[in-house]
């Protein structure tokens, strides 16, 4: 499994295991001196407890998804149009986890399918065999022997041009397949889509339980960007995949993410099937720095190119063994600060610190607005005009800059390149709202973006603390979500006039119906992790939505498509709801047009 994904994993355990051994661990500088706040212990071991029961829970809970006998009759007897062949690239594979992976195809519900296996020069002679016993089992089973290994990516356009069906997904050589892993792929085809992917778990090396799920966001290419969050199981038209001239050998490591990227912008429909089809089986190899830094600058690479690809106007390099992307901002791009949640009246003190503080803000700060009741007699904050208005609405209207900052007053941003990274994000034409997560003094946090849920809008996250081991580390990179907290978010002016502004709600619910209406609108929200705040005491932050607004809510027509509906509905912390077991469709994005940023 030479993928990106094994350093991610890597990384989680090993932050695991130095939790278990009561050390503290950041992700940035942790203040020891007297007086600093300290990261809480307890919420960590408290975050990993859910996380455990949770886990325990998932494997009893997946394998009652598992098809019925009723339902696996009903699946074999569909006709699909079409065929699916799976790909697997070989090379001294254990023969017990070749004989595992052919079984489990056998056992698909569907028998539209075929595997194309490809050996890429395997000495292991218990290999070769396994393959040969395999390829003697169903005629559907092709076994080719190469006569040299061309590596992952090589390996795998071999076993392509062996395909005799019009679609194909990946599969790597030791994972497993659910039973209904065949009919989903060509339902989905059916419905028309030219790229499908699935959610995913993890697999014990013996077999015996399945953990860690992955259920993933519908297509979000700011998401893919930042990594492959598609992963497994990954399926295209065989015509497409063709077309792109298959795997690039160049990108081995994060070959699997350099096709995502590529497919999905020649794809006219992306489809995600929310269940678990794919099981990537957790093998007890080690994984080294070199092979780490390798996958990381390949992914770096194929981001860097699909940037050039698209005149996307930046470029993604690795940082901190991770891809990091830095967008160039347009010419005379300038921001409007408008300071909302004045409480006791301005306090200058915060806003000049906060300028001084912030990265460049002088250089792009244009005017600062203060929405007061009660007009202030200022003319300047560190050289910057300053005016006031009554509400945010005027404040806007007043506004001549580009780009508008709405952040609530005494918001302590915690990385000083936080206004740069929210201007490059909030710049970008595809992109409405760009927001920060917020925390309160204790480093947990009160919002990480909102879901969109039965029981209202929820803020991800809420009291997860900020250095624990979170949901996919989903808070350690730029992601969609549904809406951003009107407490640290960005927008170009332009489109906040056309979205109509926030909506009159007494609490942020107005800051995530405009989120709702440019999701309407087909632009994204992105949450940008520099731009993690401190909340003060008295921020909206720390009051609940009221009844009222959460009833008006419920009129706006909304869809979630950030957040699994196997989670719970009540609050979005990202674990499955483990007493329900609902069928989720296959969720079809069509795109007209391959403009801005896919």
């Amino acid at each position: 499994m030479n993928t990106l994904e094994r350093k991610f994993l890597e990384k989680k355990r090993g932050l695991e295991r130095a939790w278990e051994d009561g050390g503290l661990i950041g992700l940035g500088r942790l203040a020891r001196k007297k007086g600093a706040q300290m990261l809480c212990i307890g919420d960590i071991r408290e975050m990993r407890r859910s996380r455990a029961q949770n886990d325990a829970a998932y494997d009893t809970w997946i394998r009652e998804e598992l098809p019925s006998d009723e339902e696996r009759k009903k699946q074999k007897a569909r006709l699909f149009s079409h065929r699916i062949s799976y790909l697997i690239p070989t090379y001294n594979t254990r023969p017990d986890l070749l004989k595992a992976l052919s079984e489990s195809i056998l056992a698909q519900t569907n028998d539209a399918w075929e595997v194309c296996f490809y050996d890429g020069a395997s000495t292991n002679q218990e290999t070769l065999q396994m393959l040969r016993e395999i390829d003697a089992r169903d005629t559907r089973f092709h076994v080719c022997f190469g006569k040299e290994n061309a590596g992952i990516s090589g390996n795998t356009n071999k076993a392509l041009f062996m395909a005799e069906t019009d679609y194909i997904a990946l599969c790597d050589h030791d994972d497993l397949l659910t039973p209904d892993c065949t009919y989903y792929l060509l339902d989905a085809a059916e419905h028309g889509a030219d790229f499908i992917y699935s959610d995913e778990d993890k697999v014990t090396e013996d077999g015996s339980r399945f953990f860690d799920p992955h259920l993933k966001a519908d297509f979000s290419p700011d998401a893919l960007r930042s990594g492959n969050y598609i992963c497994h199981i990954m399926a295209m038209r065989t015509s497409l995949v063709k077309e792109l001239g298959g795997l690039r050998s160049a990108y081995d490591g994060s070959q699997d993410h350099d096709l995502a990227l590529r497919a999905t912008e020649c794809a006219q429909a992306i489809a995600h099937i929310p269940r678990v089809l794919y099981h990537w089986r957790m093998l007890n190899s080690s994984f080294s720095h070199a092979s780490q830094e390798k996958c990381v600058h390949a992914a770096a690479h194929a981001i860097d190119d699909q940037m050039t690809r698209l005149g996307l106007d930046g470029h993604c390099e690795m940082v901190d063994m991770a891809p990091y992307i830095t967008y160039d901002l347009p010419e005379n791009c300038h921001v409007t600060w408008i300071i909302h949640g004045i409480v006791g009246g301005a306090d200058l003190k915060w806003l000049k610190r906060l300028l001084r503080f912030s990265r460049d803000a002088h250089k792009y700060t244009q005017e600062i607005i203060i929405v007061s009741r009660n007009p202030l007699e200022l003319e300047a904050v560190e050289g910057i005009p300053i005016t006031t208005a009554r509400d945010v609405h005027a404040a806007a209207a007043m506004a001549s800059a580009s780009l508008l900052l709405f952040i609530e007053q005494g918001m302590r941003p915690l990385q000083s390149v936080w206004f740069e990274r929210l201007m490059m994000f909030a710049s970008r034409p595809w992109i409405a709202c760009a927001g920060g997560g917020a925390v309160d003094k204790k480093q947990r946090y009160l919002t990480c973006g909102y879901a969109l849920l039965s029981s209202g809008p929820s803020p991800r996250f809420y009291g997860q603390n900020r250095f624990g081991i979170t949901y996919q580390l989903y808070d350690r990179s730029v992601r969609e979500v549904s809406a951003v907290s009107m407490s640290l978010l960005m927008v170009s002016r332009e489109t906040y006039g056309k979205l109509g502004g926030f909506a009159p709600y007494a609490s942020d619910v107005g800051a995530v119906a405009l989120g709702v209406r440019a999701n309407r609108m087909g632009l994204s929200n992105v949450v940008v992790p520099e731009a993690i705040a401190r909340a003060p005491e008295e921020s909206l932050l720390h009051h609940p939505m009221t009844k009222k607004d959460r009833e008006s809510f419920r009129q706006e027509a909304m869809t979630e498509h950030y957040y699994a509906t196997a989670f719970h509905r009540e609050q979005a912390d990202f674990c499955i709801d483990t007493s329900r077991h609902e069928s989720a469709p296959t969720v079809i994005v069509r795109y007209a047009s391959q403009e801005a940023g896919i």
